[in-house]
């Protein structure tokens, strides 16, 4: 299991690093760091994203998930995020 913590406004948010179907390492993240990022809906075009900072971690991360699937060990991880990204795993 390979984790990296990126630190946004003061605070540290775990996150973990798996290798796509290319070898790759993706960063996947938490939903508490997307709700940090972007604070507001993605469907109100007056809300964004915190700071440009913000913006540039969220280009980033590959995917966002909650924590008990962030948790998981890597193989079962990659298979919840299979259901998404077929074309990445």
């Amino acid at each position: 299991m390979i984790t990296a913590n990126i630190e946004f406004g003061g605070v540290e948010y775990p996150c973990r690093m798996v290798k796509d179907n290319q070898g790759e390492y993706l960063i996947i993240g938490s939903t508490a760091l997307l709700d940090a990022l972007h604070p507001g809906s993605f469907e109100d075009e007056n809300e964004g994203f915190a700071s440009k900072e913000a913006s540039d971690i969220y280009d980033e991360i590959f995917f966002f998930t909650d924590e008990r699937t962030l948790a998981l060990p890597d193989k079962e991880l990659v298979e919840e995020l299979r259901r998404d990204n077929l074309e990445w795993f």
